[in-house]
């Protein structure tokens, strides 16, 4: 039953002209939230190879860059893990934790392919049996992981073990 003066074949398009730009807006936000997430603002965190090589005579663990991307010694970190106990070492940590942080023969600070630094610790005297780093004792005859780290992401530049 119809009533005078209403229009009622009105209604029904301007529902679905209300339906389809709600579900418009919709699937942009989605897109957009999701194209959003796919630009990366990050800084790129440097990969490299290092070869791990400790001298007890020089109390120094060294570091030769095999090879990737360079790094900046003032921005890594090196930990050390033996047993249950861990030590994290940074250039500031020279004269605390650590005798020298530095780069082998140069005063630079970016380490690239074909580079070598150290971290130089404290003897246990004349018997060479192991360096001490802080607290931590890198002992002769003993497995011990290492990881070079950026101090800016936090993230693992590389890692691996050495026996000394």
């Amino acid at each position: 039953m119809k009533r005078p003066g209403l229009r009622q074949d009105a209604v029904s398009p301007v529902v679905g002209v209300m339906l389809m730009l709600a579900v418009t807006i919709m699937i942009a936000a989605v897109v957009s939230t999701f194209a959003g997430g796919f630009s990366d603002t990050s800084e790129k965190v440097p990969q490299c190879s290092f070869k791990v090589r400790v001298n007890l005579l020089e109390n120094r663990t060294y570091f030769d860059h095999a090879g990737g991307d360079p790094v900046s010694l003032n921005t890594i970190q090196v930990v050390f893990l033996s047993g249950e106990k861990k030590t994290t070492l940074t250039k500031a940590d020279i004269g605390k934790n650590c005798i020298n942080f530095t780069q082998v023969g140069s005063g630079e600070t970016t380490i690239k392919a074909g580079d070598t630094f150290y971290l130089e610790g404290e003897g246990p005297g004349n018997n060479h049996d192991e360096i001490r780093f802080g607290k931590l004792s890198l002992k002769k005859n003993s497995e011990v992981i290492w990881m070079v780290i950026d101090t800016r992401s936090s993230k693992t530049i590389s890692m691996g073990s050495m026996y000394l």
